[in-house]
């Protein structure tokens, strides 16, 4: 099964809507502003923190399975 490319921290950003483009969809449905800039550094931080934190574990269980080019055996 071949593997799908992951997600990258660059292309999410590149999807998010920046603070003027909130702001712009908010008044056009009448949303309240949202401060997608702070929501958007939030989780880059929660992302980068979860992964340092699983990291030499989560690479363990990738080595196990096989997807990180690690044996089956």
């Amino acid at each position: 099964m071949p593997l799908r490319k992951g997600t990258t921290l660059e292309m999410v950003r590149l999807c998010c809507p920046d603070n003027a483009q909130a702001s712009l969809i908010s008044e056009n449905f009448g949303l309240p502003v949202l401060d997608s800039d702070g929501i958007r550094d939030l989780h880059e931080t929660l992302i980068v923190e979860t992964a340092n934190a699983l990291g030499e574990h989560a690479m363990q269980i990738l080595n196990r399975t096989g997807f990180a080019g690690g044996s089956n055996s």
